[in-house]
């Protein structure tokens, strides 16, 4: 029941990605006119393959230095030998292991990238790796993996890199960015805080689309910490569009089967990446749009609990509380 509900709503979001495409004008990242950003360091996770590897193209083709979260050892050979296949060189990608199925490796990630030579600035923070209808599993915190992958690991990677930004933005005199790569499918989210971290009837669809929930409203809620703390960072979640990635693996053989017609309204890979970076690399949005929820490089409203007050203020609360023995 689940592979075919999830199946069904991404077919429905990649047609409605295609029907906006048509309709709207989309504001596409001009990587030309952003010039060089060379010197500029970026933090990433899940840039190794899918909508992740189009960003980490990006970003290279600006010259930031990119510091990735990876699983193995060889899961960042094998994006050094994709980056040579396309004859891009790799000389300016870093990596440290990470695996956001456990907060002691996220915390040990942050430790090593603040160690790192390349951090003594952080410019750009990309919390985009995710996991979408896997079967139930706890993570070794006791999480269900969905929540803990997608949102709650980014909540404290975050919250371990954000002094070395706020230094560093205090130092060049120009705000630092933070994207986590939420999706449009939040809207079929409904956060119940009697069931956040772990799931009483299990559905891969619902934990999916909450965890993405999640990450909008704490982008929400950070920017308007970050204002009261005067604070020159922005944070921003963002819909990349629907991507024919490694994530549909799961999804069922029929809709597996399909690929060759959803081409035509998947969106490509360098068009999510654009999409992505948009907020975070578009001079002047944060200053307005610090926050927000963004698709198809526009300001969009989200589901409204990602507004509501309470909800904010209880889902920090929480995520303090869940991640206060890894600070």
């Amino acid at each position: 029941m689940t592979l075919w509900y999830l199946g069904i709503v991404g077919l429905f979001i990649a047609v409605t990605d295609y029907v906006k495409d048509l309709f709207t004008n989309f504001l596409v990242l001009n990587t030309k006119k952003l010039g060089k950003q060379t010197g500029k360091v970026v933090v990433m996770t899940g840039g190794s393959s899918g909508i992740g590897f189009g960003i980490l193209k990006k970003l290279l083709q600006l010259d930031y230095t990119i510091i990735l979260g990876v699983q193995s050892k060889a899961e960042g050979e094998r994006c050094i030998a994709k980056l040579h296949k396309l004859g891009i060189p790799s000389s300016r990608v870093k990596f440290h292991r990470l695996e956001l199925k456990s907060l002691h490796s996220v915390r040990q990630f942050a430790m090593d990238v603040l160690a790192s030579k390349e951090s003594e600035r952080i410019d750009l923070l990309v919390n985009n790796a995710g996991i979408m209808n896997v079967p139930y599993e706890k993570t070794v915190d006791n999480f269900e993996s969905h929540f803990q992958v997608n949102y709650l690991s980014h909540f404290l990677l975050t919250n371990l890199l954000l002094p070395r930004m706020k230094e560093t933005s205090a130092k060049m005199d120009e705000p630092c960015q933070i994207i986590y790569t939420s999706s449009t499918v939040q809207w079929g989210g409904n956060i119940n805080f009697d069931e956040l971290e772990t799931s009483k009837v299990y559905s891969a669809a619902k934990c999916y689309a909450d965890s993405k929930l999640c990450l909008a409203i704490h982008a929400k809620t950070l920017e308007k910490w970050l204002r009261q703390q005067n604070i020159n960072v922005h944070a921003y979640a963002v819909h990349p569009g629907m991507i024919p990635t490694d994530l549909w693996d799961d999804v069922g053989f029929i809709i597996r089967g399909l690929r060759p017609l959803l081409k035509y309204f998947f969106w490509t890979v360098d068009d999510a990446a654009c999409a992505v970076l948009y907020p975070a690399l578009t001079p002047g949005i944060g200053e307005k749009w610090g926050g927000e929820y963004f698709e198809y490089g526009k300001m969009t409203l989200p589901n409204k609990q990602v507004g509501l007050p309470g909800i904010q203020k209880k889902l920090w609360e929480r995520s303090l509380d869940l991640t206060q023995d890894f600070k």
